[in-house]
């Protein structure tokens, strides 16, 4: 298990090889998150959503219907928790490889007492405004959206499916977890936790769960006004996937809710909207920057020039193949900056003993500077 996930995130990182600065067509894309409000409050106006109750099920209808409207088919998996049925609400955007894909994963059920504006009704307004930008491009790796049932029963909906509807065939490269993205009245709203997996039952995914958290912060920072925080994967629907071994990453508020939480004061008046947009923002930049989304720099060069880093992950130092005249080579971190450069001659090693663990974007040119292709290099000793 722990060698194929880790085999699998190596494939991510090859296909999604652009790099990861600024990019304009991400940013283009973003803008065009709207009716957040309505959206917040139309959840909301149903009520609480607790198993088994009527409103939980007027809202999964209201869900499908939104999926609907942008042109998707939900599929309604149901399963029991006691007596009472509950759903979860998935919809797909197919990727080149047929069997890989990212889940954007948000519960709507709430607790008895609350009508869950924040919780989770931000993060199903989220999934909704992800679902609808997203609908036309197309994606190097599918997208999987899943609205959870009875997560505040103890993750119940995303148990079922890791347990009895996720395919054996089905490569899960990474899960990302939207759960109570709005911010606090009152509050400061500057900051949003990006959540990594610390869990050591198993530890073998939580490296890449790390690479995959501060790779989600540097997009929290590129193209939202939040400062990203890095904390914890902690009580989520993420957990049912960590526990099998795959790669997990989350958002959640940082600001303190407490005094709404799980409460009928769960509110959108009670709520920052505005910090709300810019983490909803933040996601839709995540889905399509990990699902390599059509608009950016392209990964066919990659596959036409057949160069591939060898070893990667590497450990302190790293030599390309298929090169048979001297190539410019860049070395950029995580935050777009260059680090190092230097011309590389067929079959000479680039050394990386002053480089710390992490993942770090190679640009690769020729003689005349051109670019061919930027592709991730992990280093981990």
């Amino acid at each position: 298990m722990q060698k194929l996930y880790y085999f699998l995130s190596v494939i991510f990182f090859a296909l999604t090889s652009n790099a990861q600065v600024f990019n304009q067509s991400i940013s283009d894309k973003i803008q065009k998150v709207d009716s957040v409000l309505n959206q917040l409050i139309a959840y909301e106006n149903i009520g609480t959503k607790p198993t088994g109750s009527p409103a939980l099920v007027e809202t999964l209808q209201w869900i499908s219907n939104k999926y609907r409207f942008y042109g998707y088919n939900p599929v309604i998996d149901t399963f029991k928790l006691g007596s009472n049925e509950s759903y979860n609400i998935i919809i797909e955007k197919q990727g080149a490889n047929p069997s890989q894909w990212i889940i954007i994963g948000a519960h709507y059920d709430s607790v008895d007492e609350s009508p869950g504006a924040n919780d989770n009704g931000s993060g199903v307004v989220a999934t909704l405004q992800i679902a609808r930008i997203i609908k036309d491009l197309i994606p190097k790796i599918g997208v999987r959206i899943i609205n959870f049932g009875a997560e505040e029963q103890g993750f119940i909906g995303s148990s079922h499916y890791v347990k009895n509807t996720l395919l054996p065939s089905d490569s899960i490269i990474l899960m990302l977890n939207l759960d109570q993205l709005g911010g606090t009245k009152g509050e400061d709203n500057s900051k949003i936790y990006c959540e990594r997996d610390d869990d050591t039952n198993p530890s073998f995914n939580n490296a890449m769960s790390s690479l995959m958290t501060d790779t989600l912060s540097n997009l929290i920072s590129l193209y939202t006004k939040l400062t990203p925080v890095i904390s914890d994967a902690y009580s989520s629907d993420y957990v049912p996937f960590e526990n099998e071994g795959m790669i997990i990453t989350g958002l959640y508020q940082e600001s303190d809710y407490s005094d709404h939480y799980h409460k009928s004061t769960d509110l959108v008046s009670n709520m920052d909207v505005d910090a709300t947009v810019e983490v909803i923002k933040g996601a839709l930049a995540a889905t399509l920057y990990f699902s390599g989304m059509n608009g950016f720099t392209s990964v066919n060069k990659l596959v036409d020039y057949h160069y591939e880093l060898i070893p990667n992950p590497a450990n302190n130092y790293f030599t390309i193949t298929h090169i048979s005249s001297p190539v410019f080579v860049e070395i950029y971190g995580m935050q777009g900056s260059l680090i190092h450069s230097q011309q590389v001659c067929p079959n000479e090693q680039i050394e990386l003993f002053d480089l710390p663990n992490g993942l770090y974007t190679v640009g690769i040119s020729d003689h005349v500077n051109n670019l061919k292709i930027h592709t991730k290099l992990i280093i981990v000793r």
